[in-house]
């Protein structure tokens, strides 16, 4: 008799199958196992057979891409699909670099060149440029000048193969820190030859002829990346003695993000042949490092191979124009793409791709124009990419709790820390910050009540935040929307002479028919917004028609308005002076370098949802950010706010982008002197 049970994976299950297979044996009838030493030897074959299917089990399940759990397998599965994993990727910034030349038979030289190589340190790391940057000389100043020179973090190396045909060789690179979109390939005819050819990377052979210089890609065991060439038939064939010169930057990755001090220690040369160093050098940070990353995660590959497999190089649908921006534009968190009949009004013919970056900063003219022509050879027939900046909504809780002083003797500082770990981990496992996704507050809730057991009762208040972000000094009409209703704080009330509280303010901005008072917007509650300045705790209205609001969609219309400045700031009055109260639109002198000064000019708005149960967004190109929640606990006993008191709302507050939970290391906009350069 052979064992009934042959799909039992547990100890337990094993053993007792064991037994019951003996017990059919006339020589162990009525035999006591649990009693005798033979015990000994079944657990020993229950064991054997235990940990031989656990391991057939682990063998199978490595096989297959989405039950694979080693990096090796999961890379191995997707190089089957064609997809290569981005490596660990090198922090970089921008500087700004003038040079002061030296005469030499009373002339300055035509050119300077910058050698590859370190050129700054800071943040205890070396800073390098890959490969030499030359710069014009102004021949009567002799000055040159380097504006955003791109520096990246870590130390370049150079690795070099001998091809031998009469042994299989593999290329790889010998570490797991090599950022390999810095990887430079050339192949020289012998060791001794000083010229060599660039090799290009290439992923798609489709176009790829007999004697093109490629070579290939594909990441080894340990995160080792290795480097294949052509066969001859798919291009050229490396021949015997050639040596092959890999460059490359090894580098922290995230580590070296957020270094906003540097020393300047690189080395120029002259067309002259003259050498300078930083003595002669003046230089100011453009962009802070920023930009490092880690290697692809196990999820990522996951996700992303079986999907760019299916996209063969063509964008048809809007998931291949998701995975193929992402594989385009290192700097992409996040990619929704839409196409332009899902608008109102319906655009035709058009697909919008919007971008949310690992910085949280926006896509400048040039990137945009760039990714759009990069997508336009892989669009079907006519469509046309648009890219788009992603629109971000806030969601800002204030939360309150009671807690029980008995339950614990640690410090009330202690719960409110958990709270807010608690918060983070939510955010971060939920996705909430992502195109699509929707804010629950019954999840949020019971995440931080959940934090901790002290924690007895708790509430929150839900209020909106979005931006305006004004063209000044042109008259426009600026619309926001939240993609839902807004509360109505006489709700059945129909009486325009009836005043009404109201549920939406904005933080403070000047105009130009009023340039020297602070100004803000609030709405009536019958769908106008209103402006008006403070003098002292009166409101003085100037506008009683400035916009609109639409409190069924959620819908806020600014304007038409001339906005010249915010937060105590304009484009001022003649010689700089600051202007007063009294001041007029004549009093404004407008000139390219007051709008350079006027930075990020942004309008704070902060709104109150009628249901806040469940926020959602109603266009595809918004995300929703969750701001660090303001919490509040007191004793159990004290009751506990349930509605946001109207007055309460505080857009000054959010003057400076505010920080959110998920993204600990992100950029905040504005806090750069200068954007020009990503």
């Amino acid at each position: 008799m052979q064992p009934k049970n042959l799909t039992a994976l547990d100890f337990g299950d094993i053993k007792s199958s064991i037994k019951a297979y003996l017990r059919t044996r006339d020589e162990f009838t009525d035999y006591d196992f649990e009693g005798s030493s033979l015990s000994y030897l079944i657990d020993i074959l229950a064991y054997n057979t235990y940990y031989t299917a656990f391991t057939a089990n682990m063998a199978m399940n490595e096989a297959f891409l989405d039950s694979a759990t080693v990096r090796d397998n999961v890379v191995n599965q997707a190089k089957l699909l064609n997809y290569v994993p981005t490596s660990i990727k090198a922090s970089y910034g921008f500087l700004h670099v003038t040079v002061q030349t030296s005469l030499f038979n009373d002339a300055y030289p035509n050119s300077i060149t910058l050698q590859p190589g370190v050129v700054a340190t800071g943040g205890n790391y070396a800073w390098n440029i890959l490969e030499s940057q030359t710069a014009t000389v102004d021949q009567v100043t002799g000055r040159a000048s380097f504006r955003c020179l791109k520096i990246y973090e870590g130390s370049i190396v150079t690795y070099s193969y001998t091809v031998n045909e009469f042994v299989k060789q593999t290329y790889s690179i010998p570490t797991s820190s090599a950022d390999i979109s810095t990887l430079s390939v050339r192949v020289r005819a012998n060791e001794s030859s000083t010229t060599s050819d660039v090799y290009n990377y290439v992923d798609n052979v489709t176009t790829v002829s007999a004697t093109d210089r490629v070579y290939f890609l594909s990441e080894g065991e340990d995160m080792r990346y290795e480097v294949f060439f052509g066969d001859g038939v798919i291009g050229r064939k490396l021949g015997d003695g050639e040596i092959i010169d890999l460059n490359y930057l090894v580098t922290k990755g995230a580590e070296a993000n957020g270094v906003s001090k540097f020393t300047f220690v690189g080395r120029f040369v002259d067309s002259n042949g003259n050498s300078y160093g930083a003595s002669q050098t003046a230089f100011e940070v453009a962009e802070k490092s920023n930009f490092g990353d880690a290697a692809e995660s196990l999820e990522s590959i996951k996700y992303l191979a079986p999907r760019f497999y299916s996209a063969q190089y063509r964008a048809v649908t809007s998931q291949d124009y998701e995975v193929i921006t992402k594989k385009l534009y290192s700097n992409a968190k996040t990619v929704v793409a839409y196409g332009g009949d899902e608008l109102n009004p319906p655009i035709y013919g058009k697909v919008f791709v919007a971008i949310k970056t690992k910085t949280g900063s926006q896509l400048n003219d040039a990137t945009k124009k760039s990714l759009s022509t990069q997508l336009r050879s892989f669009a079907m027939a006519s469509i046309e990419s648009v890219i788009v900046d992603a629109d971000t909504m806030y969601v800002y809780p204030k939360v309150y709790l009671n807690y029980d002083p008995a339950c614990s003797g640690r410090a009330v500082s202690a719960i409110g820390t958990n709270a807010t770990n608690a918060v983070a981990d939510w955010a971060a496992t939920s996705g909430i910050n992502n195109f699509g996704s929707s804010f629950s507050l019954g999840n949020f809730e019971r995440a931080v009540v959940d934090s901790d057991a002290c924690i007895t009762d708790s509430s929150t208040q839900i209020s909106l935040l979005k931006y305006i972000t004004p063209q000044a000094p042109n008259t426009n009409t600026y619309c926001i929307t939240v993609g839902q209703p807004l509360y109505d704080s006489g709700d059945g009330q129909n009486d325009a002479s009836c005043p009404k509280a109201p549920i939406l303010k904005s933080g403070n901005f000047r105009l130009l028919e009023l340039p020297g008072v602070d100004q803000y917007f609030e709405d009536d509650g019958y769908g106008n917004l209103r402006t008006y300045y403070n003098s002292g705790n009166r409101k003085v209205y100037t506008n009683d028609k400035a916009g609109t609001v639409d409190y069924t969609t959620g819908e806020v219309c600014f304007g038409p308005a001339a906005v010249i400045g915010a937060g105590g700031n304009n484009l001022g009055g003649a010689g700089g002076t600051v202007l007063g109260p009294d001041a007029t639109a004549n009093d404004v002198s407008i000139t390219e370098e007051s709008l350079e000064n006027l930075g990020d000019l942004r309008i704070p708005v902060l709104l109150i949802p009628r249901n806040n149960s469940v926020i959602s967004t109603s266009e595809p190109n918004t995300v929703i950010e969750i701001i660090t929640p303001t919490i509040s606990i007191t004793p159990i006993g004290t009751a506990l706010p349930s509605n946001i008191p109207i007055n309460s709302l505080t857009p000054t507050d959010f003057n400076v982008v505010p920080t959110t939970i998920d993204i600990p290391d992100i950029t905040v906009p504005g806090d750069i002197a200068n954007t020009q350069c990503f």
